[in-house]
């Protein structure tokens, strides 16, 4: 059950003329292996003893291996298929990611164009702000200026009328 290695240990003390043998072996428990051995006749074996087992025709055998030779061309063949499948879809996604970079490019470029035309636009904004309220000012004082003047000329009119 236990290794060679594990069973016994001597050691190098005589006692009587003799040497002294450890019979305990160390804690190191065996190795699964060990414990399933007995159990590796019933497991690997079928049911049926190897002496009941019937060997195969050599046309049987002949047969399963024109069968298997077959089913294995069959997968190689799809191994093929599915490779050359996977490489075209491959060259697909490579040229539908390349589009899709140079799009990404030109819409950042597109972004950066137009973050500088509002950034004018806003600039101008301001500029056309500050004239007119510079021209509304001037208005006022203009309609201020005529107003002023038509009570003048209102008041002198209607003196004269007298």
């Amino acid at each position: 059950m236990w290794p060679p290695e594990l069973e016994t240990t001597s050691t190098a003390n005589e006692i009587g003329g003799s040497y002294e043998i450890n019979t305990v072996p160390s804690m190191i428990p065996p190795p699964i292996e060990q414990h399933m051995s007995f159990l590796s006749g019933w497991l690997d074996s079928p049911t049926t003893p190897d002496f009941k087992l019937k060997r195969k025709a050599p046309d049987d055998v002949k047969r399963d291996q024109e069968r298997k030779k077959l089913v294995d061309k069959a997968y190689r063949q799809r191994c093929k298929v599915k490779k050359i499948k996977n490489e075209e879809n491959l060259c697909a996604l490579t040229e539908e990611n390349n589009r899709l970079d140079r799009e990404n490019k030109h819409l950042k470029n597109e972004e950066v164009r137009l973050k500088e035309v509002v950034q004018t636009q806003n600039e101008n904004m301001k500029q056309l702000q500050g004239h007119f309220c510079q021209l509304k000012s001037q208005l006022n004082k203009q309609n201020t200026v005529v107003e002023v003047l038509s009570k003048q000329l209102n008041t002198k009119i209607g003196q004269r009328s007298w």
